[in-house]
């Protein structure tokens, strides 16, 4: 196979550039990194057999024919990913045991246990939410687990914040601060609520936006790009506290990112494996174990823009107000068996069970040109596009192909992280200077 001789061939260059820029914590993420790309390439393929065999497989439903894949392949990168931050922790604080004698019992109070204590609590948060995400493709966890769990796995995190960092108040607009008298708000208990909630969002938001091949793991890597980009213009420019958080972020994200890109090769159209719910917890904690840790919340929420709206759209299904089938993802245009299509188009649900919220919410959709309603001769609605926003794009564009829709969606998240640098490096200061 291509990818074991590119493997192979790569694996020495690499090893020797990790040697050579040993000192450089950075470089040698990078190279950490390269290198988890390469074992991700390798075992997503090899891996693919033994899922199947113990009943780890599902049905590619978008295909005309239905091909069996493995399912949770999310847990090879996300298991490639631990091990490469692991091996990644003696390199970030060789400065200091390269410069200063441990094991003297007078030099162990110069160790910045603080930033060991914030990393390992990342990958603690990290680790729960990749056996969570397992678990549910396992046994199909109930949606209140979905939500209890994620608040459980975060709890380190926010416990190291509190002890860290400690900061709840939030800066108010320059338009508010004569009617509130003061600059800043202390939330307090209300800050660690926030933060609680935005992990258990980010930990569903991939989850919710998913079914078509490539959507999961490519609005991941387009999300942490675009932070990387953040980190990266912000680094030079910073005061070195706020340097370390920058660095922070991206130990985290570029092996993330590379253990992404190679499991997007697999599946991405036509896909050879499913990523499974486990890469979906996977990403959204390591985007709030950044955000929370890296202090850049807001920045996350302005990036989750696109997964935000699918969640506020998808609400009438997820809270019962409409019929909510299983797997409301798009289907199939009709074909024959001669000539099967290719497209895809809006899946749909019936209104019949739905309740009078439910109905007077789907009419407000229909004003605005974001639902598709059916009715009877009589006027009464019938039924409607499941409400995802894979399902909204083909509503829009009448039909794709899943490859167009998946690059309609990735169009999208690049466009909204724009959108999310500009309010946060332009907007913002006309509210805040």
């Amino acid at each position: 196979m291509i990818y074991k001789k590119v493997s192979l061939a790569s694996s020495p260059v690499l090893l020797a550039l990790l040697w050579q820029f040993r000192d450089e914590p950075l470089a040698v993420c990078t190279c950490v990194s390269a290198l988890a790309f390469l074992a991700t390439w390798c075992m997503v393929p090899a891996a693919t057999a033994t899922f199947k065999r113990v009943g780890l497989s599902g049905t590619d439903m978008s295909k005309p024919t239905r091909p069996v894949l493995a399912e949770s392949m999310g847990m090879v990168a996300a298991t490639i990913y631990l091990v490469a931050t692991f091996l990644f922790i003696p390199a970030q604080f060789r400065g200091w045991w390269m410069t200063s004698a441990p094991q003297s019992a007078h030099h162990s109070h110069m160790f910045p246990f603080g930033r060991l204590g914030e990393y390992l609590s990342a990958l603690l948060s990290l680790q729960s939410m990749v056996f969570l995400g397992f678990a549910d493709d396992v046994f199909d966890l109930r949606w209140r687990f979905k939500l209890i769990l994620p608040t459980i796995a975060s709890i380190p995190v926010l416990i190291v914040y509190y002890v860290g960092y400690g900061v709840t108040h939030v800066v108010v607009p320059v338009f508010m601060r004569s009617w509130l008298g003061t600059n800043t708000v202390e939330l307090g208990i209300l800050y660690y609520i926030y933060i609680g909630l935005m992990a258990v969002f980010c930990t569903n938001a991939i989850n919710i936006l998913a079914g078509i091949n490539g959507v999961e793991v490519g609005q991941s890597i387009v999300i942490a790009l675009s932070i990387i980009i953040k980190d990266i213009a912000n680094i030079n420019n910073a005061n070195p506290e706020a340097e370390y958080y920058h660095l922070f972020s991206l130990y985290l994200l570029l092996p993330f990112v590379a253990v992404s890109c190679a499991l997007y090769y697999w599946n991405v159209y036509p896909a050879h494996v499913f990523v499974g719910d486990t890469y979906c917890y996977f990403a959204g904690m390591a985007f709030a174990v950044c955000g929370i840790l890296g202090h850049f919340s807001k920045t996350l929420l302005l990036l989750f823009i696109p997964q935000i709206f699918n969640f506020v759209y998808s609400a009438p299904q997820i809270f019962g107000l409409v019929p909510c089938p299983r797997h409301r993802l798009p289907r199939m245009a009709r074909g024959t068996s001669a000539r099967p299509t290719a497209y895809m188009v809006a899946s749909r649900t019936s209104l019949e069970n739905a309740r009078p919220l439910g109905l007077a919410i789907i009419r407000i959709y229909e004003r605005f040109g974001i639902a598709n309603v059916e009715r009877d001769a009589q006027g009464t609605m019938v039924s409607v596009n499941n409400l995802t926003l894979l399902n909204l794009v083909l509503v829009q564009c009448h039909r794709l192909t899943e490859s167009q829709l998946n690059n309609r969606i990735l169009l999208i998240q690049v466009l909204n992280s724009l959108l999310a640098f500009f309010i946060r490096y332009r907007l913002s200061r006309v509210f805040y200077f």
